[in-house]
């Protein structure tokens, strides 16, 4: 098992048809495997969205909705974690970088909220962009918020392997070899968390040079787009992080696409390290990021919103067994569906019951229905349902409590989600039944 997941990653790839992005190797990695092209998070910051995936439980059924400290043992202990299990079926298990959540920039060279059972190797790369006089230096736009949030963006002269996910290829690159079954009689399950293109977007200038500014386009705001728009669902409510000058826009967007490009040439590199090794054939791969980003639509600059951009992430998977080579599938999935997903195709029974669905299927017949809805969460006391057409979100004070101000969109009509429904009496039954169905699983999920 090979699993790569890059940090503030959304769908923002070639193989997803973005029209910015240069990810040679990841497009080439989509012709192995499958793409789900419709893939959610479970939640839309780091630590839920994390915790959620190794648990295989959603956020509003273990109550882990936060980015405090401490271990993932500390509020999951009921539920094991994806690598423990991995690793209490005989095999070899090692993190390198950001599995778990951990701040960043701050975090980088430190553990983090991991799961210390889960790993027989763990390794807290760190690099240049970790030391606080380097990322200080950086263009900010925006006087509030933490150094991890703030849009800040730079494109030093440096080379890839000063980069702490540099150092962390490095890293992984040696355990491949050194945990290779042919040495250790065992299968390996190798974690790598690239830190990028989590803020502070520092990003070594050549990957900078990678991206055609002129493929950029700061996405057009309706005026007036946000007066339908719940003022809870704007995490970040600084200026510096909504309708900040163009000029920023563009820098930012084009940082962003310059780190995905970095990301790209990680993973590249990672996986030639596998094939060279000889451990393609026999290796599943997945790829993916922990929740989406904004750059600018609606007027946002960062993640933490209800709405799609906010929500969606690349899930590309690899099993040198299946059938499906280069297919997408098109319905609805999310990272919940991962724990099952590696349980199946590595014939280990979970300990625990989880809430995905194994997509082992897919793997073999693209054209395979997946779900007719996924939920998420987010801050404060958010919930989402996404069916394939509608996505109806609301805010409660608490779990069971009725929804405080709420959001509904029909995205075959608008995919921009520019206008809110849930006072337009077409549409009543529809958010009857939406509200009525995430309800009921919010309650029966204690």
């Amino acid at each position: 098992m090979l699993f790569i997941i890059a940090d503030d990653l959304a769908d923002r790839l070639g193989c997803y048809g973005d029209p910015v992005a240069v990810t040679p190797h990841l497009d080439a990695l989509a012709q192995k495997g499958v793409v789900f092209r419709n893939t959610y998070c479970q939640y839309h910051t780091c630590g839920p969205s994390r915790a959620s995936m190794m648990s295989g439980k959603y956020p509003f059924e273990t109550g882990y909705t936060h980015n405090k400290g401490g271990t993932y043992g500390q509020y999951l202990a009921d539920y094991t974690s994806l690598p423990r299990l991995f690793r209490e079926n005989g095999y070899v298990t090692a993190r390198v970088g950001k599995i778990f959540h951990m701040s960043i920039p701050g975090g980088i060279g430190g553990p983090g909220t991991d799961d210390p059972s889960g790993w027989d190797v763990a390794v807290n790369n760190t690099g240049w962009d970790a030391v606080e006089e380097n990322w200080e230096k950086a263009t900010t736009c925006g006087e509030k918020g933490g150094s991890g949030v703030r849009i800040r963006y730079s494109a030093p002269e440096i080379d890839d392997k000063e980069m702490a996910d540099g150092q962390g290829l490095a890293a992984a690159v040696e355990l491949l070899g050194k945990h290779h079954p042919h040495k250790t009689g065992q299968p390996f399950f190798l974690a790598y968390g690239i830190y990028r293109p989590h803020p502070p977007m520092i990003v070594p200038k050549k990957h900078w040079d990678a991206i055609d500014p002129a493929t950029i386009d700061i996405p057009a705001v309706p005026e007036n787009d946000r007066d339908d728009i719940p003022q809870v669902n704007w995490h970040l409510h600084d200026p510096g992080y909504n309708f900040i000058p163009e000029e920023h826009g563009r820098n930012y967007a084009h940082a962003y696409y310059a780190a995905i490009h970095f990301v790209d040439a990680l993973a590249g590199q990672l996986i030639a390290a596998l094939e060279n090794q000889g451990l393609a054939d026999n290796t599943i791969i997945v790829f993916t990021g922990d929740q989406g980003f904004m750059l600018g639509e609606h007027g946002h600059w960062h993640k933490s919103s209800m709405l799609e951009e906010s929500q969606r992430v690349p899930l590309i998977i690899v099993d040198p067994r299946a059938k499906e080579k280069g297919k997408q599938v098109s319905g609805l999935v999310g990272l919940i569906d991962v724990y099952p997903t590696l349980c199946e195709l590595a014939g280990i029974q979970p300990k625990h019951a989880l809430s995905g669905i194994s997509l082992k299927r897919q793997l073999d017949d693209a054209s395979i229905p997946t779900k007719a809805c996924e939920f998420s969460m987010g801050t404060p006391n958010g919930y989402t349902i996404r069916t394939e057409r509608f996505r109806y979100t609301e805010w409660r004070k608490d779990r069971a409590g009725p929804a405080q101000h709420a959001m509904l969109y029909d995205l075959e009509k608008d995919p921009d989600e520019f206008n809110n429904l849930i006072d337009n009496p077409e549409y009543a039954a529809m958010r009857r039944e939406l509200r009525e169905k995430l309800g009921s699983v919010l309650l029966d999920r204690d």
